[in-house]
């Protein structure tokens, strides 16, 4: 007993005070003020055009890219929050209504387009893109979620990758035809279903307990 009481007493005795973790909505505030420009930065490395906002469907891309930054924020909000435990996720119908909204818009943009359909090869200038924003952003977010670890990476990750996901989608928006086509939508897509995957598998090692 005295062996234990002696333990404790030396574990008291060097243990620190620990800071609180900041609430998940201030953590993805900051993690925007932080990705946001490295995820600029790295975009221009790229070629880049400027939207004609005067074109028909100006609206609906102007729509995407307001979606895709609201949703990118309370998608990565959910994932800090779902890091800590015992927090309640409080916004899944929320999250999966906006993500079905950022779909319908973006389906909504094609049907207002001269050239709905597009020809094979579309699109892939746009998932370039996308990766390229997104892949540091991936790294900020594993770095951010490390901090307090998650006793459900997978989910967190994967919740993570949809809001970097969306996040450069936003940024795309920016230099991005105001037209839509089904092959650019459909790139978009793909590119947000790689940005899922990737942060969900390349992450999951280092923010698991």
């Amino acid at each position: 007993m005295n062996e234990h009481d002696a333990l404790i007493e030396r574990l008291c005795r060097d243990a620190h005070p620990v800071k609180r973790t900041a609430t998940p909505w201030r953590r993805a505030a900051g993690w925007m003020l932080v990705a946001l420009p490295c995820g600029f930065l790295a975009s221009l490395i790229l070629p880049q055009a400027r939207p004609d906002w005067s074109s028909p469907g100006a609206l609906w891309a102007g729509l995407w890219i307001v979606a895709s930054f609201c949703l990118g924020m309370l998608a990565i909000g959910t994932a800090f929050a779902l890091s800590i435990a015992g927090q309640r996720i409080r916004h899944w119908r929320g999250l999966v209504a906006l993500t079905a909204a950022w779909l319908l818009i973006g389906l909504t943009g094609v049907t207002n387009s001269m050239d709905k359909v597009g020809h094979a090869g579309d699109g892939i200038y746009c998932y370039a893109f996308l990766m390229v924003v997104g892949l540091p952003m991936v790294a900020i977010m594993v770095a951010s979620i490390r901090r307090t670890r998650s006793l459900h990476p997978l989910r967190s990750l994967a919740i993570a990758g949809l809001g970097i996901a969306a996040t450069s989608q936003m940024l795309l928006g920016l230099c991005h035809p105001v037209a839509g086509q089904l092959f650019d939508l459909a790139m978009h897509l793909a590119a947000t279903i790689t940005l899922v995957a990737f942060t969900s598998l390349a992450g999951r090692r280092w923010v698991r307990i």
